[in-house]
């Protein structure tokens, strides 16, 4: 036999071998990525001796040693090294420095970064394993292409699943001794830090800053990071950075997670939409870093940096949550107006919707305009500033006049200003607070309200009905009134099928409302009526501020929050989509019937 055909004879038995081979070792792949996972959660979770420290390396690689396997074979078996190869660089990059650890180890010069210039403790080298172990787990399931493909849910139901299951994770971190100074929390204020950090809501019943470990905060930080952009969209830009073009399931899927009709280059969309998120929280930062007044004293630069990135990214996903027991009523913060408008601007950035951000910032969108004068922003962007603008501005002034001889008293002319804007932009969805909720007269607890009600923009880190939804109802109002047949915006007719969408989440949203007022009310009696209206709006509505009744809830008012929490993220309408498993569509209708209405 030539060496042609042994060639051809090898190429056949790898073929007719290969998806069983891939098979197995994708199946071995999840139980390793799963052992990796519990070990890293008992790393972090639970204190270390230098035992422990020096067993969970060595747990850590033998789950190595079967990743470098898997990727040498994947190698063998693949159709074209070359281009596998190029596909999977960074599995390379990682692979190959490992390699050079097993013979730096196996040769008895020990590990490569725990001597000479680097020097790194166990306990950080362990850290360094998992850091790649990460990094390959990611590389691995960005390309398994779309696994969502088979699981029979609609675009709703994978969104509510993952919200579920980011609550669950959460909830089970958190209950972890590491994550606590007291080493303990129940498994309810667990589960409702967990519900509230990933449904970008602020609400808390024990303290941030004081209550959690750093740990226990990054944990915090990390879910209202995953919740602002939601996890299957991180999912879908992970997967869509090796997939040039996606299939139709895909292309489905990512047009139910953003909520956009548009079918132009989705993918395109997304990576836009993690990109912009990543700079405009980077610049966040950087800008937070600098505004912190001299009022406020830090132990020294790493502490100043971490308070930057937890108020930055809080801010821009709207999550409401601080490190400050007071928020930014904190005495040294509370008049450091420079500080309030960047977490303003971060928050209405966060709030405005990614689709908002890519037709007004993407170069594409820009040259087009530049070129083509007749090419204008979507008129669902043009609808969202302007809906966002004139809510500001009312609500400022509105602010503004009522509290100017009550909260605002003792502010200057400045501070009177600022702390008004602020608290138009916060109250619609972040829960940030500059002023002292409990002290608010009856006028702005009703415009809190109403603010809260109607949220943040589709498509973006908030919550509530939308400004979309409440500018399409005021305006389908103001048509029947005035005898018009159509909803029109900006020169453009609104189809009947968006109007009744309206209709629909305003009604399914004030009969929740008035299901969960009932429910806490009833499990909390001790309480006002609008103490507990203005906890449920707010839980609702994902913003977080409170009259200051959430520490003192019962077990069952705190589930009941819970619950209002995790159905005002995913929407009460999605909630709905996601529990229907199919439409009906019927060939006939009937006559129609007349009704009196009003």
């Amino acid at each position: 036999m030539d060496w042609t055909e042994l060639s051809g004879s090898l190429q056949r038995w790898a073929y007719d071998i290969r998806k069983r081979v891939f098979a197995f070792l994708d199946g071995l792949t999840w139980i390793v990525f799963l052992t990796g996972l519990g070990l890293m959660i008992y790393t972090h979770g639970f204190a270390q001796g230098e035992r422990s420290v020096e067993d969970l390396l060595k747990a850590f690689w033998w789950l190595m040693y079967f990743l470098i396997f898997r990727y040498l074979i994947s190698l063998l078996f693949s159709r074209s090294p070359g281009s596998f190869v190029k596909q999977r660089r960074v599995e390379l990059l990682i692979v190959l420095y490992l390699l050079t650890e097993v013979v730096s180890l196996w040769s008895g010069k020990g590990r490569l970064l725990t001597g000479g210039f680097f020097l790194v403790s166990s306990l950080q080298y362990l850290y360094w394993l998992q850091v790649l172990f990460v990094a390959i787990v990611v590389s691995f399931i960005a390309h398994s292409s779309f696994v969502l493909r088979k699981v029979k849910l609609n675009p709703a139901g994978l969104l509510s699943t993952s919200f579920a299951l980011l609550i669950a994770l959460g909830t089970v971190l958190l209950k972890l001794p590491e994550m606590t100074y007291s080493g303990d929390i129940s498994w309810v204020n667990a589960l409702f830090t967990a519900t509230s950090a990933s449904c970008v809501t602020g609400l808390t019943v024990v303290d941030t800053g004081t209550y959690f470990s750093m740990k226990g905060q990054m944990v915090i930080m990390m879910l209202f990071a995953v919740g602002g952009l939601n996890m299957l969209t991180i999912a879908s830009f992970i997967g869509s950075l090796y997939h040039r073009t996606g299939s139709l399931h895909a292309t489905g899927l990512i047009k139910g997670f953003l909520d956009t009709d548009h079918t132009g280059n989705l993918q395109a969309i997304l990576k836009n939409v993690i990109v912009y998120a990543l700079l405009i929280q980077l610049a966040g930062i950087l800008l937070v870093y600098w505004s912190w007044g001299s009022a406020m004293e830090f132990s020294g630069i790493k502490e100043r940096l971490y308070y930057s990135v937890f108020h930055a990214l809080s801010a821009f996903n709207n999550a409401g949550f601080s490190l400050f027991s007071e928020s930014l009523y904190h005495l040294p913060v509370r008049h450091q107006y420079f500080l309030h408008l960047v977490i303003a601007a971060l928050i209405i950035v966060g709030g405005l919707g990614f689709l908002v951000l890519q037709d007004v910032f993407a170069p594409e969108n820009r040259w087009q305009r530049k070129r083509y004068p007749w090419k204008t922003l979507h008129v669902n962007t043009r609808l969202v500033l302007h809906v966002t603008v004139w809510l500001i501005l009312v609500g400022s002034a509105f602010f503004f006049v009522v509290e100017y001889n009550h909260v605002l008293k003792d502010y200057s002319l400045t501070g009177k200003i600022v702390t008004s804007v602020f608290q138009s932009v916060t109250t619609r969805t972040a829960g940030f607070n500059t002023v002292d909720t409990a002290m608010l007269s009856g006028p702005s607890i009703l415009l809190f309200l109403l603010f809260m009600f109607i949220g943040a923009s589709p498509g973006s880190t908030g919550g509530g009905i939308k400004t979309t939804t409440f500018a399409v109802a005021l305006k389908a109002a103001w048509s029947n009134l005035r005898g018009k047949e159509h909803v029109e915006f900006f020169q453009r007719n609104i189809p009947w099928a968006y109007v009744n969408k309206t209709y629909a989440v305003l009604f399914s949203a004030f009969l929740l409302l008035v299901f969960f007022s009932l429910a806490l009310a009833i499990s909390e009696p001790q309480f006002s009526l609008k103490m507990v209206l203005f906890e449920v709006v707010s839980a609702f509505g994902t913003v977080g501020l409170s009259l200051g009744i959430t520490p003192d809830l019962s077990p069952l008012g705190k589930m009941v929050v819970v619950l209002a929490m995790f159905v005002g993220r995913i929407g009460s309408l999605t909630l709905g989509i996601a529990l229907t498993r199919r439409i009906l569509y019927a060939s006939y209708r009937y006559p129609d019937g007349r009704l009196m209405i009003g």
